[in-house]
């Protein structure tokens, strides 16, 4: 019987290692991510009348992985103003086609689960539609997660910074 105490008591020991193992893991590669403060600290607005209004001209934001910026996505309509000062309520979002979309040269996958690492320019946009608070106007945005570019305030709209 003290064997088996044993043996039990070994394989919590190897749980409780790898458990903390998983945790130490998990909080570095969420610290490898730059925060959405600090990854839109240098925004400015663009004199461009169709960045982010046209799917030809989308934001790009890409921020480490796809989770990473579709999170950042979120973050920069959070802080997007109308030149009122009002915020933007998210009305529904979309998946639509790239019109830019070029497949990459190499294309790579996760062995393992099959999901591409190289997306090319990226075959989808995501398309946000916007009723800022106070005005009835629609404002419709198209982001781009998959590809990286400098992130600027599409003409009309203003970004509050924290």
């Amino acid at each position: 019987m003290k064997i088996l105490g044993i043996q039990i008591e070994t394989n919590m020991r190897n749980n409780v290692k790898h458990f903390k193992l998983v945790i130490l893991t998990g909080l570095f590669l969420t610290g490898c991510v730059v925060s959405n403060p600090k990854f839109f600290s240098k925004i400015d607005t663009t004199i461009d009348s169709s960045y982010g209004y046209t799917a030809e001209n989308p934001v790009l934001i890409k921020n480490k992985d796809l989770y990473s910026s579709i999170e950042s996505s979120y973050y920069y309509i959070s802080r997007l103003r109308t030149e009122r000062g009002n915020k933007l309520q998210l009305i529904q979002r979309y998946s639509i086609e790239n019109p830019n979309y070029k497949k990459p040269a190499i294309a790579l996958e996760n062995r393992y689960t099959g999901e591409p690492l190289s997306y090319g320019s990226g075959p989808i946009l995501d398309l946000y539609i916007l009723v800022p608070d106070n005005e009835s106007d629609t404002i419709k945005l198209y982001i781009n997660p998959y590809f990286k570019g400098t992130v600027r305030v599409p003409h009309g709209l203003k970004f509050e910074k924290e």
